[in-house]
């Protein structure tokens, strides 16, 4: 399948490691100009490093997406450097040791919403014109089961999380016009370095994951690139407004 990508450019937020760099590193394959953006610059720059030594191309953005000013920096550079992006990957999350809500002090709690929710809303308020000028675009938002599910000692992260499905549905319904659209990935489990320190000295831990998921395995940040890449393409014209379960089954709670 010829997915349209060829010299298309592409922003991927959370782009540093884990799945979001596996998306970067997936659309680069594909031939799409990738920016990088992540808050830490040794890695989002190796891993731009990465995609332009296997003969892609891309740039790394070191920006902190919750401040206005750096966001409109990091924007202007991209744009300088590769052209204005028609497709914006949203792979940014918080990361959180459980605390029930009523502990959360109010920074936290903005915080959690700031990283979760409205960067990722203010980023697409910014691109939005420029897709409108090309009358094409592609906004994919990653979310998480924890929206839908709820999670014990992350009801900040969910109650963000949840908002994004708001998001790109309004977005959908507002832009589909312009050759927009805008699209939720829910994703489960994943098996990034992160995960794999976590459960590094719990085994039991780790089967416990798999366990949870039909495939009886965790899925890798490739596996559940690719689907990510999909939504991004010409050819994913007509999908617009939809929340894709990438989770390997573990959305199914299945128990036995």
């Amino acid at each position: 399948m010829e997915l349209g990508l060829q010299d298309e450019v592409a922003l991927v937020a959370g782009a540093g490691r884990g799945l979001g760099r596996a998306v970067a590193e997936a659309l680069a394959a594909e031939g799409a100009r990738v920016a990088l953006v992540a808050r830490t610059a040794d890695e989002v720059e190796a891993a731009a490093r990465g995609i332009v030594e296997r003969g892609g191309e891309a740039i790394g953005v070191a920006a902190d997406l919750t401040n206005a000013a750096a966001t409109e920096a990091a924007l202007a550079e991209v744009t300088t450097r590769l052209g204005a992006p028609a497709i914006l990957v949203w792979s940014v999350a918080s990361w959180f040791a459980p605390r029930r809500l009523h502990t959360v002090d109010a920074a936290d709690l903005r915080a959690f919403l700031d990283v979760d929710l409205v960067a990722a809303a203010e980023l697409c308020r910014r691109l939005l014109p420029g897709m409108i000028q090309q009358q094409y675009g592609r906004v994919v938002c990653l979310g998480s089961l924890a929206a839908r599910t709820g999670v014990r000692g992350g009801t900040a992260y969910a109650a963000a999380k949840a908002g994004l499905a708001g998001l790109v549905r309004g977005i959908a319904a507002d832009y589909g016009r312009y050759g927009v659209t805008a699209n939720l990935v829910t994703l489960g489990f994943v098996d990034t370095e992160r995960l794999a320190r976590r459960t590094a000295t719990d085994a039991a831990a780790r089967q416990r994951l798999a366990d949870a998921c039909a495939t009886r395995r965790i899925p890798t940040p490739a596996e559940c690139a690719a689907p990510i890449v999909f939504l991004c393409s010409r050819a994913a014209g007509v999908v617009t407004g939809a929340d894709l379960d990438v989770t390997a089954g573990a959305h199914l709670n299945i128990t036995v």
